[in-house]
């Protein structure tokens, strides 16, 4: 009884810890490994999208990599593919992500899209023929912090020696105003973890 009782004593403590403090980050930082690039760098970016959230509205991590695609895109007009499998043939994802986009100054013939992928091995492996259609010599790949570990290996997996994962200067994961984020981000950076061993055992 007495080492149960200091193991539940250690779990609610732990507990506590992640619910009232941003320690998640020690967990986020060995997945934050995007890199910073010259303004002039790339030819296409690649925006690897998390789809629609309920009522679709496009999601937090997919408005943040939009938006860092838009960062690059102003200092040097390129083309901007997004990957998503929420892109289906009259999917209302298509036109909320262009409105997104071409708002904020994007050419229309600037955007394209790809609405196969379901997962972030086939957001690679479906941009593939795109990228080369549009003889790309360095590709951009604008991700979440949290993602950027599992999109290198990927890259590495895949012998895509022109990919650039790139840093993401701002955003949710790197902040927390409330108990529902806190673990809102926890969840993320956990799941990361989990995605990189499933992709070390299945390759996929």
């Amino acid at each position: 009884m007495k080492k149960i009782k200091i193991l539940l004593l250690i779990f609610f403590f732990l507990l506590l810890l992640f619910l009232l403090t941003d320690i998640y980050l020690l967990l986020l930082k060995p997945l934050d490994t995007g890199h910073i690039v010259e303004k002039q760098s790339g030819d296409i970016i690649l925006v690897l999208g998390g789809g629609l959230k309920a009522g679709n509205e496009i999601g937090v991590s997919t408005a943040e990599r939009l938006e860092q695609a838009l960062n690059i895109y102003k200092t040097k007009k390129m083309k901007i593919l997004v990957s998503d499998g929420s892109l289906y043939k009259k999917s209302p994802a298509i036109n909320m992500f262009r409105d997104f986009l071409t708002k904020q100054g994007v050419a229309s013939e600037h955007i394209l899209f790809e609405g196969k992928s379901q997962t972030t091995f086939e957001n690679f492996l479906y941009t593939k023929s795109i990228i080369r259609e549009e003889n790309s010599d360095e590709i951009l790949v604008c991700t979440s912090p949290y993602h950027q570990m599992r999109s290198e290996v990927i890259i590495d997996h895949m012998k895509l020696d022109n990919y650039k994962v790139v840093k993401m200067d701002r955003s949710e994961v790197y902040q927390a105003g409330s108990v529902k984020q806190r673990l809102r981000n926890l969840r993320l950076v956990i799941r990361e973890y989990f995605g990189l061993v499933k992709f070390k055992i299945f390759k996929r």
